[in-house]
C-alpha cells in the first residue's frame, strides 16, 4: 500500500514544493490549504502521516494537531515552523506531534521526519495485526491483548517479576485473566521447563483443599488407600498458582504459611516432612489487605504472598481494548465454528464499548463466541448480541473510547430525534476536545457559537451539561 500523506499550508508554493519532494519518494500526496481543509481530507483519506505549518489563519497548525489526534489517533503529526523555539517544539511533542521541523525546511531533513513517520505509523498498524493473528494462532494469548496504558503497566511489571523467585499476588475483578497472568510469569521464568500448576481454593471443600494442596499417606482418613501427592510436591521446580487464595480457612492459611517459610511440606497422615522447590502464584478478586484488617486473612501470610503485587484492570477501566480483543475472539470463534462471520458493524462495536462487563474479558470472550454461533450475516450486528449488551447499547451514550479505526465512537439509537443527535455529537466531541468549543466546532466543521445554540442554557446563559 503507497503511504499517504497529507500536506497543510497557507501558502500555495509551499505545499507544491513540498509535494513534489514527497511524490519523487512514492508517496502519495493531499494537498490542504487550512486547517479546516485538512480535517475535511481527514475524514476522507485516512493519511499516515500529517505535514502541517504551524502558523496559519483560522485553525493553527497546534489546533490542527489536537483534533488530528482527536479524530485519528493513529495519525502522525510532523509541525514546521519559521518561528521554532525550544518551548514550542515541547509543547508540540507534548500534544503529540510526532516531529518539529523549522523553516526553511530542508529536503533531507523532511523526507527523514516523515519516513521515519510512517514507519512509526506501520510499525503500530503491523503489531495491532500480529496481536490479533497471534490471539488466533494461541488463543490464551487472546485474553491477554491490549493497547491501554494500565495494561501495559501490568505487562511491565510481570515481566520484570517473572525471572526472580519472587512471589506474585494478583488482584483483580472475576474475568480480568489473573490465570493467564500467572501462565505468562511462568513462562517467562527459569522455571518455564518445569511444571504449571494451578489449583482453584474457593472450588474445593476445605478437608479436600488441603489433601489437595498437601498430599496424604496411605490410610490418613477412610478412603485414602495409597499415597497421594499434593499440588505443592506436584509443581516442585515449577510454579503453583493458588487462585481465589483469599478463600482458604484459617487452618490451611496455617499450613500454607509454613510452607512460604520452610519450604517443607507435611503430608496428611505422615510423619516426615518433604522438602519442594516451588514458586508461589496467588491471585484474589477480593481486597486481601482488607480482608486482613477485617480479621479474615492471616496479616503474617498476606505479607509473605504480597511481594510483589499487581491489580489487573477491570475491562471497564481499558474500553479501549476492546475493539482489538473483540476482534480477535471473534476470528478465534469463526474458525472454531466453522462461521463466515469476518467483522462487526459499527453500531455492534459500539454497543460492546459502551456495556461495562461485569465479567471482563471472559464474559467478552463468551458473548464473541455467541454472537457467532448465531450470526447469519457476514458481520455482527447488535441483534446478535446478548440481551443486556443490546440493552446497554440502547441507553442514553457515556465517554466512550477509541473505535476499532482509532476515532472516537458514541451510538444512537435508532429512532433518536436529529435535535437530539446533533447535541449527542456536540457533547461527545466537547469531551474528546476537554472542553475547547473552538476546538470541537473546528473538527465539526460548524461555528463556535452553533454549538452554543444547540446546547440548553441555564439560567444565567451558561452551557448545561445534562449529564454530569
Amino acid at each position: 500500500m503507497t503511504p499517504l500523506v497529507l500536506i497543510v499550508d497557507d501558502e500555495r508554493s509551499n505545499v507544491e514544493s513540498l509535494a513534489r519532494i514527497f511524490e519523487r519518494e512514492g508517496w502519495r500526496v493531499v494537498p490542504a490549504a487550512s486547517g479546516a481543509d485538512a480535517l475535511e481530507a481527514l475524514r476522507r483519506e485516512r493519511p499516515q502521516v500529517v505535514v502541517t505549518d504551524l502558523m496559519m489563519p483560522g485553525m493553527t497548525g497546534e489546533a490542527l494537531l489536537r483534533a488530528v489526534k482527536t479524530v485519528a489517533p493513529e495519525t502522525e503529526v510532523v509541525l514546521m515552523t519559521a518561528y521554532g523555539t525550544v518551548e514550542t517544539a515541547v509543547e508540540a511533542m507534548k500534544s503529540g506531534a510526532y516531529d518539529f521541523i523549522t523553516k526553511p525546511v530542508k529536503r533531507h531533513a523532511i523526507v527523514k521526519s516523515v519516513r521515519q513517520a510512517l514507519e512509526k505509523a506501520s510499525l503500530v498498524a503491523e503489531n495491532r495485526a500480529l496481536k490479533a493473528r497471534l490471539a488466533v494462532l494461541h488463543p490464551a494469548a487472546g485474553e491477554l491483548l491490549g493497547d491501554a496504558a494500565s495494561f501495559h503497566a501490568v505487562l511491565d511489571t510481570l515481566r520484570q517479576a517473572a525471572p526472580t523467585n519472587a512471589t506474585v499476588l494478583l488482584q483483580g475483578e472475576s474475568g480480568t485473566g489473573k490465570e493467564l497472568a500467572a501462565r505468562l510469569v511462568h513462562d517467562l521464568s527459569p522455571r518455564a521447563a518445569g511444571p504449571f500448576v494451578p489449583i482453584h481454593c474457593a472450588a474445593i471443600p476445605e478437608t479436600i483443599l488441603e489433601s489437595e494442596l498437601f498430599g496424604y499417606e496411605k490410610g490418613a482418613f477412610t478412603g485414602a488407600a495409597a499415597r497421594k501427592e499434593g499440588r505443592f510436591e506436584r509443581a516442585h521446580g515449577g510454579t503453583l498458582f493458588l487462585d481465589e487464595v483469599g478463600e482458604m480457612s484459617p487452618s490451611v492459611q496455617v499450613k500454607l504459611l509454613r510452607v512460604l517459610q520452610d519450604g517443607m511440606v507435611d503430608r496428611l497422615g505422615g510423619t516426615e516432612p518433604v522438602r519442594v522447590d516451588v514458586r508461589i502464584v496467588a491471585a484474589s478478586n477480593k481486597d486481601l489487605s482488607a480482608e486482613v484488617r477485617a480479621g479474615r486473612f492471616r496479616e503474617d501470610l498476606f505479607y509473605r504472598l504480597d511481594v510483589v503485587s499487581v491489580r489487573l484492570p477491570p475491562l471497564r477501566e481499558r474500553r479501549e481494548d476492546i475493539p482489538l480483543l473483540a476482534g480477535a475472539f471473534l476470528r478465534r470463534s469463526a474458525e472454531k465454528n466453522g462461521k463466515a462471520v469476518s467483522g462487526y458493524t459499527p453500531a455492534a462495536l459500539a454497543a460492546l464499548e459502551r456495556y461495562d462487563w461485569p465479567g471482563n474479558v471472559r464474559e467478552l470472550m463468551h458473548a464473541v463466541e455467541r454472537a457467532v454461533i448465531l450470526a447469519r450475516a457476514d458481520a455482527l450486528d447488535v441483534a446478535d448480541l446478548p440481551d443486556p449488551i443490546r440493552a446497554a447499547s440502547a441507553a442514553p451514550p457515556a465517554p466512550g473510547p477509541a473505535a476499532a479505526g482509532g476515532a472516537p465512537a458514541i451510538a444512537i439509537p435508532l429512532g433518536t430525534p436529529m435535535d437530539e443527535v446533533e447535541r449527542m455529537v456536540i457533547r461527545e466531541t466537547l469531551r474528546q476536545t476537554k472542553g475547547d468549543k473552538t476546538l470541537a466546532a473546528q473538527i465539526l466543521g460548524i461555528a463556535a457559537r452553533t454549538i452554543y445554540r444547540k446546547l440548553d442554557r441555564d439560567e444565567d446563559g451558561h452551557l448545561v451539561d445534562e449529564e454530569s
